[in-house]
């Protein structure tokens, strides 16, 4: 699992990746103006696969053949990986070609001895962000999903996973899932317990999703407004704690901007689904008292769901401490409970699940692994 995240650091820093015919060595090199850095990653995970010479002997050659092949200053950076710390610890402090980092896997820590070098500042701060992160997702606890009849209550996760970390360990809100989640919470309020806007029922009648008002009144606004419309506590809590968890990690992957998209575009979609369905439901009659009126975020919620599903499935189904089986489960459960409870717009949610699918293949693109396979660089 490191192996691959180290592999798409160095790419995303621009290197590329250049084989060796020895084993459990893997070069990247990123080629500058007037120099070239060559990164070996060397697999000493007991500690006993190399002694100071043989591993002396083996960056002294990297160097030379790179130096026969580019006309340039070679600046040479070895990066050590074990369980096994203490007994490669010579390797890193005795030798002389470079510089020579440990990668301590028991421990998710990077050991350096020496001054880090300007040209391997970037590489240093990367790789303290994915232990950070491989740190993180070693201690989440991945809770079983639980049933529930909307998706505000399923279990999810760990509660960690709405947040993110800098490199001091301090957690960090995502922008603009919440501010979605404030501004939910201020309408609830005053809608509620605010009396300045005509009251619950007024606002209700004034904001809330219906297919008769939406395609014969032309009030389009209610496809927005119903989104922010949510009848009690429960209802705003639930939706509210899975778009703080789902919505965080799907804000990070794919940006603000995209973000704010994907949420307003899929709950738009969930919308006219839903007044789809109950346009055709009502065979076209609206009846006063008895017509299907809608209110909450859990089409967008689902919209950012199935986004999420998405993205995890292109992503080898794993994304953070999201896997590819939770988001199954999770959808599962949660139209199952939304067929056992008449109250729940399905409609809603299966448009809004679907929409967030479609429109995350339109805008998300996983990043590109640019390694350019090259002749196997011999060791001998």
């Amino acid at each position: 699992m490191i192996e691959e995240r180290l592999e798409q650091t160095f790419t995303n820093l621009g290197y590329r990746r250049l084989n060796s015919n020895a084993a459990g060595i893997y070069l990247y090199y990123l080629e500058g103006t007037a120099e070239l850095t060559v990164v070996s990653v060397v697999h000493a995970i007991t500690g006993n696969e190399l002694v100071k010479e043989q591993y002396e002997n083996i960056l002294e050659q990297i160097k030379n053949n790179f130096t026969s092949s580019y006309p340039y200053q070679i600046r040479l950076l070895s990066l050590i990986l074990t369980t096994a710390a203490d007994k490669v610890k010579q390797l890193s402090t005795e030798s002389r070609e470079g510089e020579h980092w440990i990668l301590d896997l028991s421990n998710n820590r990077l050991i350096i001895y020496e001054m880090v070098s300007n040209e391997f500042q970037s590489i240093r701060m990367s790789i303290e962000d994915l232990l950070i992160e491989e740190e993180r997702l070693r201690q989440v606890y991945q809770e079983p999903i639980r049933s529930a009849e909307n998706p505000g209550s399923m279990g999810y996760g760990s509660g960690q996973s709405g947040l993110r970390q800098n490199r001091l360990g301090y957690k960090i809100f995502t922008l603009v899932n919440t501010l979605i989640i404030l501004v939910n919470i201020i309408v609830f309020l005053l809608t509620h317990y605010a009396p300045i806007y005509g009251g619950w029922d007024q606002m209700l009648t004034k904001g809330a999703l219906s297919w008769y008002y939406v395609l014969t009144e032309k009030e389009y606004y209610r496809l927005l407004t119903s989104m922010f419309m949510h009848s009690d506590f429960s209802h705003i809590f639930n939706n509210m704690l899975v778009l703080f968890f789902v919505g965080d990690n799907l804000e990070r992957a794919v940006g603000k901007y995209r973000y704010l998209f994907l949420y307003f575009g899929t709950g738009i979609l969930a919308g006219i689904t839903s007044i789809s369905y109950n346009m055709w439901n009502e065979g076209g009659l609206y009846l006063m008292g008895e017509s299907t009126f809608s209110i909450g975020a859990s089409g967008a919620i689902f919209g950012v769901v199935g986004a999420m599903f998405y993205i995890v499935a292109i992503n080898r189904g794993r994304l953070e401490d999201i896997n590819t089986r939770q988001m199954v489960l999770f959808v599962v459960f949660s139209l199952y409970g939304g067929l056992a409870n008449t109250q729940i717009d399905q409609a809603a949610h299966v448009g809004g699940f679907l929409a967030g699918i479609l429109l995350a293949a339109i805008v998300y693109r996983r990043p590109k692994r640019r390694i350019t396979v090259e002749q196997p660089f011999t060791v001998s």
